[in-house]
């Protein structure tokens, strides 16, 4: 198993340099420069050009790209246009908000429908089924503001259960402690449910059909001739075949609720890396954008190999080949 990861470790790289290319070279094509905003429009141009020439920007982009690289290496990301500091703590002060949010969804997600995908297969057209199904087909073509903004309306100003926005209470933050902790678990509840009931129903109709087809397989005959208990024909065979993909399409889902957190934290005004992404594409503050477009890339390809390891994990068979 060891090889077949350092052999997609090793694949990964060129990934990376060519997605780099790709975002570098967008940007490169923008109007504007990363001195765009910083200077006094009433300076002689003359002085501009001295400054973009000292800064590197009159280089060739081959030549900007490279020192752009090697600075990103090196942990340095660029200033920020927009708030006047580094990249990486303008990430990092909006980073954490972002994982607790995706980590809580993705937990949610997966907690409900890996059991309503397959009691669905399970009771394939009977009663359950087409509930959840329905439920399927409700949520599939809601989009994820719309169902955000019922879930405030119901549960955050009819209900009051939970916040309607924030990430934590500006009190219990200044506690500190269980206080803080057990605030942001409270406000992180409302979105990463709704992240959950979107994200969940593709994963719940591919999983029932899995179930189904797994469960009129010839082998799930033989084992229900042999005397087999039904119990142990689901958890020993349907469950372990139908879940395999699911385990390979695992990464495709943690990216796509991290980079789907854009919305979501949105809507519930949660200072996330998917709010700065919106508010640096319409400040045009690429270096932020650029850092990341790339953060998201690595979180998608290292998210796959994760799901990798995990069917070579559920399945012992991929793991000799």
């Amino acid at each position: 198993m060891w090889k077949i990861v350092v052999r997609r470790l090793l694949i990964l790289i060129p990934q990376l340099i060519a997605l780099s290319l790709i975002v570098f070279f967008l940007a490169w094509l923008m109007p504007g420069d990363a001195l765009r905003g910083l200077l006094d429009p009433s300076m002689p141009p003359g002085e501009m050009n001295r400054m973009r020439e000292e800064a590197g920007l009159n280089d060739p982009w081959f030549v900007q790209y490279t020192r752009w690289v090697g600075n990103v290496l090196q942990g340095d990301l660029g200033r920020s246009l927009q708030h006047r500091v580094p990249v990486t703590r303008v990430i990092g002060d909006n980073m954490m908000n972002t994982v607790r949010l995706s980590i809580m969804t993705t937990v949610m997600l997966y907690a409900i429908a890996l059991p309503l995908g397959l009691l669905a297969g399970r009771k394939h057209n009977k009663i359950p089924d087409k509930v959840i199904m329905l439920y399927v087909f409700t949520f599939f073509s809601i989009p994820t503001i719309v169902l955000a903004l019922l879930m405030i309306f119901f549960f955050a100003f009819g209900l009051g259960w939970f916040p309607a926005m924030n990430a934590v209470d500006v009190r219990a933050a200044f506690e500190g402690g269980w206080p803080e902790f057990w605030s942001r678990i409270h406000h992180l509840i409302l979105p990463s449910m709704t992240g959950a009931i979107l994200g969940g129903t593709g994963i719940i109709y591919f999983l029932r059909n899995q179930v189904i087809d797994v469960q009129n397989s010839d082998y799930i005959t033989t084992a229900r001739a042999k005397g087999t208990p039904e119990r142990r024909v689901y958890t020993h065979h349907v469950l372990r075949n139908a879940l395999l993909p699911i385990a390979g399409g695992m990464g495709a889902s943690i990216a796509a609720v991290v980079a789907g957190s854009l919305f979501i934290e949105r809507t519930f005004t949660i200072n996330g890396m998917g709010q700065l992404f919106f508010d640096s594409v319409l400040g045009r503050d690429w270096p932020v954008a650029n850092a990341l477009i790339m953060f998201y890339a690595v979180v998608g390809v290292v998210a796959g190999l994760l799901a990798d390891i995990t069917i070579m994990l559920v399945d012992p068979r991929i793991r000799i080949k």
